[in-house]
């Protein structure tokens, strides 16, 4: 059994990510269905991460990294993330943290 319907899926926008708005309804557990629901979803692909550590050092390796998502914010638009990318066509999660570590 399904636990969700997809009542309609319709493209409001593709460029570097797509976003998608999803009519749907869903189980609940306490039985039965949802209302339906409007909900959109931005779909920007798999992505992999790793977060590299030196034993020696007792130390974990991170990134700052300028994240325009966050301009608004008190901290700054700058994050300090993991290291992670987003799969290219055809690449595997190894060969995205491996090219990203290297970036």
């Amino acid at each position: 059994m399904q636990d969700i319907q997809i009542i309609d899926k319709t493209s409001c926008y593709e460029g570097f990510f797509k976003l998608i708005r999803y009519r749907l309804k869903h189980t609940l557990f306490a039985g039965g269905w949802s209302d339906e629901l409007l909900r959109e979803v931005l779909e920007r692909g798999h992505a992999a991460a790793v977060l590299p550590y030196d034993p020696e050092r007792e130390e974990i390796v991170m990134i700052e990294q300028f994240r325009p998502g966050a301009i608004g914010h008190t901290n700054g638009a700058w994050l300090w993330e993991i290291v992670a990318g987003i799969l290219e066509p055809g690449e595997i999660p190894s060969q995205v943290v491996y090219r990203e570590a290297v970036e």
